[in-house]
């Protein structure tokens, strides 16, 4: 991964439950779309809300949810990719690109393991420049300051936008629920007409 004007080093790992936290309190209002696993822990470890869609169960559609839901909503749309999981539809990039809406942003954490399933390690690609080859504006950052100045710059780019981030890997006690119904409608339901509580 390069440091890219960052200022961060190549060795420096950020905080995923930081820069999680940070997102949130930038994006209070925003849809988020979790990928399956460490993403979703850590989502629901610093804050489990109607606004957020856990994708259990579904490695490598994250970002594709992401992109449906940006094109039929006016709604601010965050995606958190992992790496494993965007290396499986690494082609959804090239979609995104042509798509561009500018209500997404897909920040991906690149932990370079299969965390959810044992610690497997992930084979490794420059995302962001796999991104930018297809058409899409995308920024790396490797420490919790270089994400917060990284994803600022992508919520005000006029088009889809993606973050890599360098994290740590973590294992968050935080488990969203696994009722899938209930997920499903109280997400459904605080984009239509905020009564996501129920």
């Amino acid at each position: 991964m390069s440091s890219e004007d960052t200022g961060d080093s190549d060795r420096q790992r950020a905080d995923q439950l930081a820069c999680t936290e940070h997102l949130l309190q930038k994006s209070p209002d925003a849809a988020i779309i979790a990928n399956l696993g460490v993403a979703s822990y850590a989502l629901a470890s610093v804050e489990d809300r109607p606004r957020n869609f856990y994708c259990w169960g579904s490695m490598g559609v994250t970002t594709s949810i992401g992109l449906g839901l940006a094109l039929a909503t006016d709604e601010q749309v965050i995606v958190l990719e992992g790496d494993g999981s965007l290396l499986m539809s690494l082609g959804v990039l090239s979609t995104v690109a042509a798509c561009g809406p500018s209500n997404l942003v897909i920040v991906v954490w690149e932990n370079e393991v299969y965390g959810t399933t044992g610690g497997q390690p992930v084979t490794g690609i420059e995302y962001a420049d796999a991104a930018r080859a297809c058409g899409l504006w995308a920024r790396e950052a490797n420490t919790v300051e270089g994400f917060e100045a990284r994803y600022a710059e992508a919520l005000a780019y006029d088009g889809a936008a993606m973050v890599v981030c360098r994290v740590e890997p973590v294992d968050p006690e935080a488990r969203p629920q696994l009722d899938f119904a209930h997920v499903t409608r109280r997400f459904r339901d605080a984009l239509t007409d905020d009564e996501g509580d129920r």
